[in-house]
């Protein structure tokens, strides 16, 4: 009986295999999954941890102005320290049992996996382990070999890093929307704080949103953002009732100035104030048709950029986002002062008289006849006063008699503008404002002018190399232009009191106007500074009726009672270099003023010693007026100076002989719309037309009213035009048939 009950207990051979075998299966499953979750990923390369970034761009004085977009347009910047609000916000999020799990949470995957058998639910398993093997990943398809690879990388990460390594590397790679990746970059976006200075409601907000950074984009679709901050914020035990509080700060650093990362020359207060100046400035124009304007300052005395604004209202759709510092825009009058630069290299000095009278001018395609911008001419004056009150006629002359195209485009190369073209592409009209240049490098030249002809380069970073000044101009006569740019009295004739160009300390300045008022200028200077303003369209559209002086010169003058302030001490001017003496002078002629120079002709000007020496020997009458040129002839005609001036019609000015209509080498058609057909065309030269003879072997010319005029006939024709004792010029034209 008991053999029996023993044999009956104990199993059947069979029975005990499969149970062997079953219980081997199972521990070598077990000894399986512990190799894969715990060897396996030893043999998988885990994705390094993006480095670390800083695209911080300071002031000089270490103000954060903002960040550089990284190559993929976003802004970054990375944190050193993990965020102790975020980062718990960020777990009750994504991953609540991150510090738990080894980078593949089981539990929410088998859930997961349940769920999706059911169909009762979509979500995923993903930790923020493996969302971080994902951002450093290349974006690929989602499939489950992609997600195979994601865990395994991620229980790579684990081995390899704490979890506080891998949190502080996920808050720094993950997109927080509107081109901000990492946290830190995202907190001064949305907030204006860093980080680590983040309120647990602040902090709830940006967990929220790297789950659907376009979906839940708090500036774009609050209510979404609030209802995602409020369920994160429930979870923690949080109270809900903070409102989102987000604001749009500007974040982009100045990448008009700098692309790189590091410190400017910039001064983030001066900027914000003149940026201030500038705005409000601007709204007084909107009635002219003005949308923007510009400032650059530049410290003469190191070369370096204190501010730059690019556009006055950078909300405004008209141009906002441009840079009207680097845009190239007409540069109206405001090249004029290099004009007389070179002619005082040439001969000329400030006293030199010119011809501010209606004059033709011919250049390679064609003969023009140039206006003052207001067609006010003032007859005979000194190129203080032209320059002063900025005629046109003037400075084509100058630029025609002392010296020429090719040797100023050089000069102004050589200062820093970068004017493209050629002597034949500019002519004359390079004098009076045909060339375009860039704010900044019009400011550039001018703080040239300001240390005397020494040239700096423009420094825009810190450190940079302490640059020797490198002479380029004749000190003296930079002097003598920045004296002329800060005489109140030289601009009276045109500008009148121009209370915008006047300040407590002395200050040289220039305004200018393009063609059709398209651009407003003012750029001048104080030993100290040097301030380019532009006002006016993006889109080159014109503005209505207003000049430098009124446009951008009330922006100039706020922008320097500013810097007065900024400097904390008054302003300087230029200090008078060696080898200038005062000399009192006619201002009717340039010549020394003698003991019957009229009270009103008397001034006091400053010279070199070889210009004292090549002025030139009084011309008058027997009544002591200063005998004009025929140039003169119409101005002197009508003016109420006869008792100052004398003209003597057969007197030939200091122009070059030459026959400017017609000119060589041109076709005629003749207009039939004009009386008797177009046929009469008036001949004009350079010389004086009551000394003058015209002769034609072909044509028929006729004297009325001391003019000459040819009759045209079709076919080609010599004119010849003779001039005693011993001128004689020819020219051949074209008549067209029709």
């Amino acid at each position: 009986m008991a053999a029996t009950a023993t044999s009956a207990a104990t199993p059947p051979p069979v029975k005990r295999r499969w149970r062997r075998r079953l219980l081997l299966l199972c521990g070598g499953l077990v000894l399986a999954a512990i190799a894969l979750w715990y060897l396996l990923p030893l043999c998988i390369s885990a994705p390094g941890l993006p480095a670390a970034q800083d695209t911080r761009v300071w002031d000089r004085n270490g103000k954060l102005l903002g960040l550089i977009p990284g190559e993929d347009g976003y802004r970054h910047q990375s944190l050193t320290k993990l965020p102790y609000e975020l980062a718990r916000c960020l777990v009750a999020a994504e991953d609540g049992r991150f510090f738990r799990h080894g980078g593949v949470d089981l539990l929410s995957a088998a859930r997961a996996a349940y769920n999706r058998m059911r169909g009762t639910s979509l979500s995923g398993a993903s930790t923020l382990t493996m969302q971080l093997a994902k951002l450093c990943a290349t974006p690929a398809e989602r499939t489950y070999s992609v997600k195979l690879r994601e865990a395994l990388q991620a229980r790579a990460l684990e081995y390899r890093y704490s979890k506080e390594e891998i949190l502080l590397a996920y808050i720094n790679t993950a997109d927080f929307g509107n081109q901000c990746r990492g946290a830190e970059a995202a907190a001064l976006f949305y907030f204006g704080k860093h980080a680590e200075e983040l309120a647990t409601h602040e902090a709830a907000l940006l967990a929220a949103l790297v789950r659907a950074p376009s979906r839940l984009d708090p500036i774009r679709h609050p209510q979404a953002a609030l209802t995602r901050r409020n369920c994160i914020l429930e979870k923690l035990g949080e109270s809900t009732a903070a409102p989102l509080g987000v604001k749009a700060h500007r974040l982009n650093a100045p990448t008009y100035i700098c692309r790189t990362p590091g410190q400017l020359t910039i001064d983030a207060d001066l900027q914000q104030d003149i940026a201030a100046i500038a705005l409000q400035e601007l709204r007084h124009l909107h009635r002219n048709n003005v949308s923007q304007a510009a400032v650059v300052v530049i410290d003469n005395r190191n070369g370096e950029l204190l501010a730059c604004i690019p556009a006055a209202d950078p909300a405004s759709p008209r141009g906002g986002k441009l840079n009207g510092a680097g845009l190239p825009r007409s540069a109206g009058s405001t090249l004029k002062p290099f004009v007389y630069l070179q002619a005082f290299g040439h001969g000329a000095w400030p006293g030199t008289v010119m011809a501010d009278v209606p004059t033709l001018y011919r250049s390679e395609d064609g003969t023009r006849a140039p206006g003052n911008y207001n067609d006010k001419y003032l007859g005979p004056i000194t190129i203080r006063q032209a320059l002063g009150c900025s005629q046109n006629i003037p400075a084509m002359e100058a630029l025609n008699h002392y010296g020429n195209e090719n040797a100023l485009l050089n000069l102004l190369r050589g200062l820093g503008l970068h004017l493209q073209g050629n002597k034949k592409e500019y002519g004359l009209g390079l004098a009076i404002g045909n060339a375009h240049v860039t704010l900044l490098q019009l400011a550039h030249a001018y703080s040239t002018l300001a240390r005397g002809g020494s040239k700096l380069p423009l420094a825009t970073t810190l450190p940079h190399p302490q640059a020797t000044p490198t002479p380029m101009l004749d000190a003296r006569h930079c002097y003598q232009i920045a004296h002329i740019l800060s005489d109140q009295g030289a601009r009276a004739a045109t500008f009148g009191d121009a209370p915008h160009l006047r300040f407590p300390f002395p200050c040289a300045a220039k305004t200018g106007t393009s063609s059709n008022y398209r651009d407003n200028w003012c750029c001048g200077f104080t030993a100290e500074y040097t301030v380019g303003v532009w006002v006016g369209n993006f889109d080159n559209s014109p503005m209505q009726q207003i000049s430098g002086i009124d446009g951008a010169g009330p922006i100039f003058r706020r922008v320097m009672l500013r810097l007065q302030d900024y400097n904390q001490s008054p302003l300087s001017f230029p200090a008078r270099p060696s080898g200038l003496c005062d000399v009192k002078i006619d201002t009717r002629n340039g010549c020394i003023a003698g003991p019957h120079t009229p009270r009103q002709c008397t001034a006091t000007e400053l010279a070199t010693e070889e210009q004292l020496a090549a002025l030139p020997a009084p011309h008058t009458d027997a009544r002591g007026r200063v005998i004009l040129d025929a140039r003169y002839a119409d101005w002197y005609r009508s003016s109420a100076a006869q008792h100052l001036y004398a003209l003597d019609a057969t007197a030939r000015s200091n122009r070059a002989p030459a026959i400017l209509i017609p000119a060589h080498g041109s076709y005629v058609k003749p207009d039939p719309t004009l009386p008797h057909g177009g046929r009469y065309i008036e001949l004009v030269s350079t010389l004086p037309t009551a000394t003058s003879h015209w002769e034609s072997n072909t044509l028929r010319i006729e004297k009325r009213n001391g003019k000459f005029y040819a009759i045209l006939t079709p076919g080609q024709h010599t004119i010849r035009l003779i001039s005693p004792p011993d001128t004689q010029l020819e020219s051949t034209f074209t008549v067209s048939p029709n």
